[in-house]
């Protein structure tokens, strides 16, 4: 008997160690992003990613008191390549209010927004631009050309990418350097669309020079910004991210 209880507690303590070793846990910032040795001190968020099993990875993301904020599965082929990642976030009572599907091939992603379980809102976008969309409010269903449940720009897409193509200036020294790279700027936009706060959110991936050229840029649009909604069609406060890509030819 005391064999068996022995051999038991080794293939427990055996198999713990190697789902330990197999799976990895990240602390992320506000914005969701890892964090290096040197910026712990800001974490917000902790990642859990575990094995790939039968080409699907899960990963959790929970905050700094063990709630359950996002869960994500990324599905791969035959031969390991990512195909489709699906996404849900939660609300305060542990129920999924966004579910996010990417389909890594076509770069299409349809984005479904819920309260109570009730879908409230469908949008389907192409490398983050709504294509098609569905707004459900009192059981009518209203097509709209915009996520209202994210902050935007007040114009278009279009004539965002004009206004950086007019404005945007590649510094001399990281041409002379051949450095490029994409900025992604987090912009804090309040419910008035006024923007409150402004951060480079990834800084140790990019180079300094470029950096500072693109929040110049970001700093100088003057069109204007649009709150997200919340359920009830009121403007909130919301974090939404830009990218300023920095390429030669």
């Amino acid at each position: 008997m005391k064999k068996f209880i022995y051999l038991a507690i080794f293939i427990f303590s055996a198999f713990s160690f190697t789902f330990a070793q197999k799976s990895k846990t990240t602390y992320l910032d506000k914005h969701f992003m890892p964090l290096s040795n040197k910026s712990k001190g800001e974490k917000q968020y902790l990642k859990s990613s575990f094995p790939v099993i039968e080409g699907r990875q899960t990963e959790t993301v929970h905050d700094m008191n063990g709630t359950l904020i996002k869960s994500i599965i990324h599905e791969f082929d035959s031969k390991k390549n990512l195909t489709k990642t699906v996404s849900e976030e939660y609300d305060d009572q542990g129920r999924v209010f966004k579910i996010s599907t990417v389909e890594h091939k076509t770069k299409k992603e349809m984005i479904e927004y819920y309260h109570a379980g009730n879908l409230i809102g469908r949008f389907l976008c192409n490398e983050n631009e709504v294509v098609f969309g569905l707004r459900i409010k009192d059981g009518e269903q209203l097509e709209t050309s915009k996520n209202e449940f994210e902050p935007d720009f007040a114009v278009t897409k279009q004539q965002f990418r004009e206004f950086l193509w007019s404005n945007l200036a590649y510094p001399d020294e990281a041409r002379k350097k051949k450095i490029q790279g994409t900025v992604t700027i987090a912009l804090e936009v309040m419910p008035d669309g006024s923007v409150r706060t402004m951060e480079v959110i990834n800084q140790e991936e990019v180079s300094q020079i470029l950096q500072e050229e693109a929040k110049r840029v970001i700093s100088n649009f003057d069109k204007g910004f649009r709150p997200a909604l919340d359920i009830n069609g009121n403007p909130v406060r919301k974090w939404m991210y830009v990218p300023v890509r920095f390429s030669l030819g």
